[in-house]
């Protein structure tokens, strides 16, 4: 069944603020010192979701990269979250096709899971969005082109 028709609610993924994202990281670190194993991989996790769901390049490089690390120490079906915490990162620095892959990969062993279809749908539709963008700057240039090929070889039209 899928979720989202028109007027389905959100349009875009979350964006978090430099605060949470410090947040997350200080309680990651200090959970790391003290706490049991299923305490820092929760932390772990939360601070994943902060990092790839910030507004910066620069943590949602570093999100993706700790999922990666994650998902070598996990197994199916528990890497299901991770991978599309991946595909997040992968989508919001504009990493399109890796993304569409990705989460391709993870709806064919994970059918009806929403988030994962939502994305999906941002992710097909920033894809069309860039190959329109590409085919019009190649419009416009072959438009451009002509016209001065055309004043080239008439002249002008001026006698």
């Amino acid at each position: 069944m899928g979720g989202g028709g028109s007027g389905s609610g959100q349009e875009h993924l979350p964006v978090v603020d430099l605060d949470l994202v410090e947040h997350a990281e200080s309680e990651y670190r200090a959970i790391f010192q003290t706490g049991s194993a299923e305490e820092v991989e929760a932390a772990r996790f939360r601070l994943i979701w902060a990092l790839v769901h910030s507004a910066q390049h620069r943590h949602q490089a570093r999100g993706q990269e700790l999922c990666r690390t994650a998902l070598a120490a996990l197994k199916p079906p528990g890497d299901r979250e991770y991978r599309y915490l991946a595909a997040v990162a992968a989508y919001k620095m504009g990493h399109y096709i890796e993304a569409r892959r990705e989460l391709a990969k993870l709806l064919q062993e994970q059918p009806g899971f929403r988030q994962a279809e939502f994305l999906r749908g941002l992710t097909e539709d920033a894809i069309v969005r860039e190959g329109l963008l590409g085919v019009g700057v190649v419009g416009l240039g072959a438009a451009v082109a002509g016209v001065a090929l055309a004043l080239l070889l008439g002249g002008g039209g001026r006698k």
